[in-house]
């Protein structure tokens, strides 16, 4: 029996290196291996992607529903092939849309799966391993390993792991030396995607593992047996799908691309920035992105700002995230854009007020669909929301959002098209 080695990375707070940690564990396996990141996060699967040159997925339990999640999950491993599967967490173990609800630790428990703790170096030695043992009465999941991060001490390290085994019963318990030289650059919404040194930085990373982490003893093994679930019929005749994909528009889950082939849609690429014109195809899907970086490129486009104004005059459907949607307004930051909706969008030094998980139901048909906003624009609007009625999940707050006319439909929302349970596609809705 032939056994797939699992590797569950969580953290004890957010920005205690996970994502460095991960992608450095990402180059020592990149020949044979799958990833994921749990939760909506569009940035850390392009890392990955970078790292090991194969697409990353994500894993969401508000998303999907248990049966969901794992039909989702092994159905993936199966289609992949690979013999080790690395899955980054988001934030800290227990954080979630509620305490531990949408967690790492939620979706480690209903995949059955042990975890791997980072936890940054403190100088503390005796209140760690309470930290910790505290962490393991709260959790569903098993912590299976425990990695120090940012360690400046083999010293301090040796004490704190000593604390640690002694308070939890945790053997493995390894250190992750600080070096200055694996910084990824931030920005807003996370880590720079645009960072020309994530080889680099995963290159070294690994390096340090192998030093200094038994990478056999935290990981986990699931048989392959278990990787059975079928897949979903499709049910349509084939379509095409036109997708924005360049510098400015990247933001888009490979599930939902997984959702196009079930539905038999071939899926082509279009370039705002590069192209000069929208390709012939049934339907449209501006993602979203960073269009705000490249605003010179995209005004001067002007080719394409014609032809993308003329498809959402025309009767093709059309949806624009976030991203897209600012897109398809009138300009961003004072820089002419498509045109379409009369709004004006701009940056903020801060994230939107509206931001989390989001129920969301059509206010055109009785299409529902889960979403995540999230996002540092606002938007002057000339015409009346009318699209979507929202229930923020962890709020319950309300919200009228979104802009559909003709059969264009625009709003911050990301859809994760999975999670409806209509046959039909919401583009044929529109």
């Amino acid at each position: 029996m032939i056994n797939i080695k699992s590797f569950f990375i969580t953290s004890l707070f957010t920005g205690s290196g996970k994502t460095t940690f991960t992608l450095g564990l990402l180059y020592l396996l990149k020949n044979n291996v799958i990833s994921f990141k749990t939760g909506p996060d569009f940035l850390d699967p392009i890392l990955h992607e970078k790292t090991v040159g194969k697409k990353s997925y994500n894993l969401d339990s508000f998303f999907l529903n248990e049966k969901e999640l794992r039909e989702h999950f092994y159905n993936i491993c199966e289609k992949n092939k690979s013999d080790n599967i690395v899955i980054e967490g988001a934030m800290g173990l227990l954080d979630g849309v509620r305490k531990s609800e949408a967690s790492c630790d939620d979706i480690a428990s209903k995949l059955k799966m042990p975890v791997i703790l980072l936890v940054e170096s403190y100088p503390t030695i005796h209140t760690i391993g309470s930290i910790i043992k505290g962490i393991q009465n709260s959790a569903k999941s098993q912590i299976k390993a425990v990695i120090i991060t940012k360690s400046k001490s083999q010293k301090m390290f040796d004490l704190q792991k000593e604390d640690i085994i002694n308070e939890t019963g945790i053997n493995n318990v390894y250190r992750f030396p600080y070096d200055e030289n694996m910084k990824i650059e931030g920005r807003y919404l996370g880590l720079n995607i645009h960072e020309n040194k994530i080889l680099e930085v995963s290159k070294n990373a690994a390096e340090l593992i192998k030093n200094f982490v038994d990478v056999e003893e935290i990981g986990f093994e699931i048989e392959r047996e278990k990787l059975s679930f079928s897949k979903k019929d499709s049910f349509k005749n084939r379509k095409k799908i036109a997708i924005s994909k360049d510098e400015a528009f990247s933001f888009l889950y490979e599930d939902n691309l997984d959702y196009f082939e079930e539905k038999l849609i071939d899926v082509i690429y279009f370039s705002p920035i590069h192209d000069k014109i929208i390709p012939e195809a049934d339907f449209y899907y501006f993602t979203g992105g960073y269009p705000e970086l490249f605003l010179k490129e995209l005004s001067q486009n002007q080719k394409m700002l014609k032809s993308v104004k003329e498809l959402c005059f025309s009767s093709k459907p059309v949806i624009a995230e976030c991203g897209g949607f600012m897109y398809l307004s009138n300009s961003i930051n004072d820089y002419n854009m498509v045109g379409f909706f009369n709004c004006e969008s701009f940056m903020k030094k801060k994230m939107y007020n509206i931001f989390g998980y989001q129920n969301i139901y059509s206010n055109f048909s009785d299409f529902y669909i889960k979403g995540h906003e999230f996002h540092y624009s606002d938007m002057i609007y000339n015409e009346e929301k009318n699209a979507f009625n929202i229930i923020m999940e962890s709020s319950r707050k309300k919200l009228l959002e979104g802009i559909l006319k003709h059969k264009t439909l625009g709003s911050y929302s990301h859809l994760y098209l999975k999670s409806n349970q209509k046959e039909e596609l919401l583009w044929e809705y529109l």
